[in-house]
């Protein structure tokens, strides 16, 4: 399967005719015909599937990062959509999160089972790696931004419990990267006291994360300051006096599966 936009297929018949085709007579003379004979599957505006003479039009496998990595040109895949990429997400969802700038959002939309969102962001390039996939490229976030937003965003993640056992799986984090990324590209107290408590957590629970050492935590606890904050806002729990939160009291008792 093969997913491309109507600007592809403008792009490759200009390269055929040696001139800039009119976008409405390639559509009409070209698009249109291939879709009624069934060799282009329409997933919205602009955006197709290209089937191979052995696929059947119902029969084809959706590849929800391939059609996600198409809607618009400068993305990322972020949150769940990047854990599931890296193979680490603790459940598989049908939503693909596509990070994008407020001036390039889209209005969320499905196909087949799949739900496609953006996510607006402010930055679509710090730490988003080109990956090769399925015989495209796809931008994705990095694994340590990855695991920042993740934990900034928890929503996008699936919720605590989702994202705490899918950062669980998430190997070759670099750490000197995260903490850098952290530290000079986030300026918010709440994270950093967040980012410590998980990555310690994790240090006591996966082989992942045993390189995390007492001079990282300590590089970031040194950034807390003011009063106590709640992990999860309204939720009372003991206080974790490092990281200065208040960890609701279930919290732990749902992560013993990791």
């Amino acid at each position: 399967m093969k997913v491309v936009s109507f600007n592809d297929i403008v792009k490759k018949a200009a390269g055929i005719i040696e001139a800039t085709p009119n976008r409405r007579y390639i559509y009409r003379k070209y698009v249109k015909r291939l879709i009624t004979s069934g060799k282009l599957q329409r997933i919205r505006k602009g955006l197709y599937i290209v089937l191979s003479p052995l696929e059947e039009q119902e029969g084809y496998v959706t590849d929800k990062l391939l059609i996600a990595s198409k809607i618009r040109n400068k993305y990322y895949l972020g949150f769940h959509t990047a854990l599931e990429y890296y193979g680490c997400a603790s459940s598989f969802y049908n939503e693909a999160y596509i990070c994008v700038k407020a001036k390039d959002r889209f209005n969320p939309f499905q196909y087949k089972r799949f739900s496609f969102k953006p996510v607006f962001v402010e930055d679509v390039n710090l730490e988003v790696e080109t990956k090769h996939y399925q015989g495209n490229t796809i931008k994705v976030s990095s694994k340590e931004r990855t695991f920042i937003e993740c934990i900034d965003r928890v929503q996008y993640a699936g919720g605590w419990e989702e994202c705490v056992k899918s950062l669980e799986g998430l190997g070759s984090l670099n750490i000197e990267k995260l903490l850098n990324l952290l530290l000079y590209n986030y300026k918010k107290d709440i994270l950093y006291r967040r980012v410590g408590y998980i990555l310690e957590l994790l240090k006591e629970r996966s082989p992942f994360y045993e390189h995390v050492d007492d001079h990282s935590l300590n590089k970031i606890e040194k950034q807390i300051t003011g009063q106590p904050w709640y992990l999860i806002y309204g939720q009372k729990g003991p206080l974790n006096r490092r990281w200065k939160l208040y960890i609701p009291k279930a919290f732990e008792e749902k992560l013993k599966g990791i």
